[in-house]
């Protein structure tokens, strides 16, 4: 059995985006990341969008439908359960192969309950695990 197991988490997220939309089939429409505040995240944004982000800012007439518009999304995210290896690294457990994985560190194999596995290369059809 593994040390530190832990089970399976669902982990909630949530993300902001300041949203520019035209008129419906007008071509326009524009997301960029933000926080909740509608402070532009810089960092998640490449040269090519921080330029769109800016002439948005500067042509409010494109956008009579939506201007500016703070969105808040949120997603649920499932985490894998996971547990300390007899070599000492966390593994997290996912169904790679027959509900079993392998730790990428030493090849030991496990189940998705922390449990030891033998190597698939030793199992044969009938096996009773």
């Amino acid at each position: 059995m593994m040390k530190d197991y832990k089970e399976s988490t669902i982990e909630e997220i949530v993300e902001y985006e300041i949203v520019f939309y035209g008129e419906p089939g007008c071509g326009y429409a524009y997301a960029f990341p933000c926080d909740e505040h509608g402070n532009p995240l810089m960092d998640e944004m490449n040269k090519a969008a921080w330029e769109n982000y800016r002439w948005a800012l500067l042509h409010p007439e494109k956008f009579p439908y939506k201007f500016n518009k703070i969105v808040r999304e949120v997603r649920k995210v499932r985490n894998p359960p996971s547990g300390i290896c007899h070599c000492g690294d966390r593994v997290e457990l996912f169904n790679e192969y027959l509900g079993g994985c392998e730790c990428p560190r030493c090849g030991q194999w496990w189940n998705l309950f922390g449990q030891e596995l033998n190597n698939p290369d030793t199992w044969s059809e009938g096996d009773d695990w």
